[in-house]
């Protein structure tokens, strides 16, 4: 009588383990794609992903490309001294993005120079760039909030400050772009 109530008992268990081990397929969404990239070196090695990401570069701290918008998300960017602060380092955010119908290329940068509301809020730049011929199209320059109006003296010091570049700086800082996301593009 116990070896039948055994031998079910490892029926049973086994059944359960089969049925319950049958994996199910579900498609990868565009999200889930760009949560489960850990630094890809090569697109090839992920032909079905539509981003390319990297971390802790000498580049910037992050940085995910889009293959499909053309854009690149940036945060933590190391190259360009404008976009630090001494006692911030290097917390800025921002994006650069191909306009493919105006042959153009989009840069925005936000720099941090206090932290008021959670999320960054120093000054910002701005420009377009053509694409073809490297002039500047359009630029825009925001400064940084007056933080004695906003109840925050600690970063008084940085009040209404502007990071203005010349065309020249724009120009360079976009080629430099512009070179990064044609290497990214022919991996």
């Amino acid at each position: 009588m116990k070896l039948i109530v055994v031998s079910i008992c490892v029926l049973v268990l086994t059944c359960f383990t089969l049925v319950g081990c049958e994996k199910s397929y579900e498609p990868i969404t565009e999200t889930e794609e760009a949560l489960d990239i850990n630094k890809s070196e090569s697109a090839n090695e992920h032909p079905k992903k539509n981003f390319y990401e990297l971390r802790d570069t000498d580049v910037a701290e992050f940085i995910l490309y889009d293959y499909q918008d053309r854009s690149m998300y940036i945060a933590g960017l190391k190259v360009f001294k404008e976009f630090s602060t001494e006692e911030f380092g290097f917390i800025n955010e921002g994006n650069v993005e191909i306009i493919k119908d105006e042959n153009a290329m989009e840069f925005s940068m936000t720099t941090a120079t206090g932290t008021t509301t959670g999320a960054l809020d120093g000054p910002y730049v701005y420009f377009k760039m053509d694409f073809e011929t490297n002039e500047i199209i359009d630029k825009e320059f925001k400064p940084a909030p007056d933080y004695a109006d906003w109840g925050k003296p600690e970063f008084i010091k940085h009040s209404e400050e502007v990071i203005e570049l010349t065309d020249e700086r724009m120009v360079e800082i976009g080629m430099y772009f512009k070179g990064l996301i044609m290497g990214i593009e022919a991996k």
